[in-house]
């Protein structure tokens, strides 16, 4: 159905079905350039992996530009590019997508492209060698990387007990039992369409897409498909992680594993809350560890809302003997937050955050975006509804999400520190 406008909200109108062949497709309608964006949401990421194909998620991300039965490899990218656009992919915990943004000209050559790779990819043994290869390589550089080497152990003892503690690149021993036969049963049982969510917007009208898939999928349809979409269990004890790598400085991680609060009234409480605490210069954190104290070179902190769980996490770069004073004083102002926020502050983080939803909405393959993630990660309508939503908090909403999701006993810490000498 057709969501009016409202409120000048760049997401309205848009319209949400379900077509006959099962994909749940998104169509935003918009004449202001010539340009469209055709993005695939294929409802499955790491969490969805079997064991012990760890992994399996992100290497159907490679192969899925490898050729099909009609296209050779390389072919999908030589057409999108002679259309004059491009396209890329991107696989998280709970999701994979693959976008294209090109001029409208060429929009139903693009969809035909990307549907015939969605629904026949030809998984040749030779191109998986290729790739399995270029992803060992993948796994080496993001071992390499402090930040991210930090950020795995640390998501893997915050998530102990579920499925979100697994890396997406997966490791190099999962990767050795991927083969043709691994890659086809996933695309039988993951990859087909009532599993897919086609995000489009741009220069097109509703009927033109839902004619043109019509003619792709012929009558092909597929059964009807449920995903979970549950709590999972948490850790209930303080972890600490700490490692030791060739590296001049010193990377600190503060984290909270929580429930679930995407679509939530939470959600907005959290985000409000991790923006007041560490989001630009104007920041409790970045205010007091870099401009009053000049301990840290750099502070952030978010609240990461996935599909079965949230965690609430302050990081910060500093020097390894400053370590201990940095981790002080932001718990310090963790604990501060709870009773010191004031009226004036609350706006000023509503400002900011008005303004990123805007900006992350300005661009025709924004809004594509916004429009799958929220269909995988919870629903349109916490996305639409987000500006008038984050209207609705006040300080006691924070104060209550803060006592209901940072819980002392999940505390998690992680820390990466020079090599003692």
């Amino acid at each position: 159905m057709t969501k009016p406008v409202r409120n000048g909200n760049p997401l309205l109108p848009y319209t949400e079905k379900q077509l006959p062949s099962g994909f749940t497709l998104i169509h935003k309608e918009v004449r202001s350039a010539p340009i469209v964006t055709l993005d695939f949401w294929i409802h499955t990421g790491a969490i969805h992996d079997p064991e012990p194909h760890f992994g399996l998620s992100h290497f159907y991300e490679h192969m899925f530009f490898k050729g099909t039965e009609k296209h050779g490899v390389g072919v999908m990218d030589r057409i999108i590019t002679s259309l004059g656009g491009y396209n890329n992919a991107a696989t998280s915990l709970d999701y994979t997508h693959y976008y294209v943004v090109l001029p409208s000209a060429g929009w139903r050559a693009a969809l035909e492209v990307m549907a015939d790779s969605l629904l026949h990819p030809l998984f040749d043994p030779e191109e998986i060698e290729r790739e399995r290869a270029v992803i060992v390589e993948e796994i080496k550089r993001h071992e390499d990387n402090p930040w991210a080497k930090i950020y795995d152990e640390f998501i893997e003892a915050a998530f102990a007990n579920n499925r979100y503690q697994r890396k997406v690149l997966g490791t190099v021993d999962s990767l050795q039992t991927i083969d043709q036969g691994v890659f086809q049963d996933y695309q039988r049982k993951r990859y087909h369409p009532r599993n897919t969510t086609l995000s489009l917007a741009g220069d097109f009208s509703l009927a033109e897409v839902e004619d043109a898939l019509g003619e792709i999928m012929g009558g092909e349809t597929s059964e009807p498909f449920e995903d979970e979409t549950a709590e999972w269990p948490l850790i209930e004890a303080p972890v600490n992680v700490e490692l030791r790598r060739d590296v001049n400085q010193a990377y600190l991680l503060i984290g909270y594993p929580a429930p679930r609060t995407l679509g939530t009234p939470d959600e907005y409480s959290l985000d409000l809350l991790s923006t007041l605490l560490g989001e630009g210069r104007s920041s409790r954190l970045h205010r007091r560890l870099i401009d009053e104290l000049g301990i840290a070179s750099s502070v952030s902190c978010s609240a990461w809302g996935l599909k079965n769980a949230t965690l609430f996490i302050m990081e910060a770069a500093t020097d390894a003997d400053k370590i201990d004073r940095v981790e002080q004083v932001m718990q310090e102002e963790l604990d501060r937050v709870r009773d010191g926020i004031t009226l004036d502050e609350l706006e000023k983080v509503k400002s900011m955050e008005r303004a990123d939803f805007s900006f992350s909405n300005e661009k025709i393959s924004s809004m594509a975006h916004t429009y799958g993630y929220s269909r995988v990660a919870a629903d349109i309508e916490h996305a639409i509804h987000y500006l008038e939503r984050l209207d609705e908090v006040d300080i006691e909403s924070i104060q209550r999400a803060y006592d209901a999701h940072l819980t002392p006993s999940r505390r998690c810490r992680g820390a990466l520190l020079p090599k003692r000498g």
